[in-house]
């Protein structure tokens, strides 16, 4: 799959190979761990682009809702050598040195399993400069359009029947409460997040699957605040 959407964007063949490569490390990583700790929803594998113009880029992100994580033991973001025994530790280093550094992990949501069951995403991102004017990247033209598709995309989520919309059509925006102190905002061809603890930033509508990985990530942070250890280490989708 990661083969045939990275060359359907152009990216050069050595990127390519280096994406594969990357993928099969994260999921070998996932399937050796389940086999250790059984869990009810199965790993996903997602892609989707971020960013505009000549920043675009392709993120991968491998979903598991595995607790190996939730402990602490994170692996560090820093280049270090596993023992020859870590698995993970091994796969790590190589999506470290193949990406460049460009990689982290958060807390986060199932997008697939129409469940939305609680877990972790480890992702990696690789330019893509050339998918900056792709035509497949259709933006919302109103705020309303914009906000009904993170609406959908949340409700897939297990965020149903928690939402609370407010349109204004004549000013073109539009406001989505997600849980206390957590809003996604859609106004003139602009989207962004008020969340406690997080920077605002501001993204356009070609960005919203970015946009909702970024509610998703503040919720599941928040509602672990309680436990600390659910935080240790946890890095931005956009870091």
């Amino acid at each position: 799959m990661f083969r045939r959407v990275a060359g359907e964007l152009a990216l050069d063949r050595d990127t390519v190979d280096d994406g594969v490569t990357m993928v099969s490390e994260l999921a070998a990583n996932t399937l050796h761990a389940s086999k250790r700790h059984p869990h009810g929803a199965n790993p996903e594998v997602w892609l989707y682009l971020r960013g505009t113009g000549m920043r675009v880029e392709l993120v991968c992100k491998v979903f598991d809702t595995l607790p190996s994580w939730a402990h602490g033991n994170v692996p560090g973001r820093s280049v270090r050598r596993a023992p020859a025994d870590a698995m993970s530790g091994r796969g790590l280093e190589v999506v470290h040195e193949l990406s460049g550094g460009h990689w982290g992990h958060h807390l986060t949501r199932s997008r697939l399993s129409g469940s939305g069951a609680p877990g972790k995403a480890v992702w990696f991102s690789l330019p893509a400069p050339l998918a900056g004017g792709s035509a497949g990247r259709m933006r919302p033209v109103t705020a309303g359009d914009a906000m009904t598709e993170l609406e959908h995309d949340l409700s897939s989520r297990g965020f149903g029947g928690k939402l609370v919309r407010a349109d204004d059509v004549g000013a073109d925006m539009a406001v989505l409460s997600i849980a206390s102190g957590l809003t996604v905002w859609c106004r003139s061809a602009g989207a962004w997040l008020r969340a406690p603890g997080v920077s605002q930033q501001q993204w356009s509508y070609s960005d919203l699957v970015e946009v909702g990985e970024q509610a998703v990530q503040a919720h599941e942070s928040i509602v672990a605040s309680a436990d600390p250890f659910l935080l240790a280490g946890a890095t931005s989708t956009g870091a």
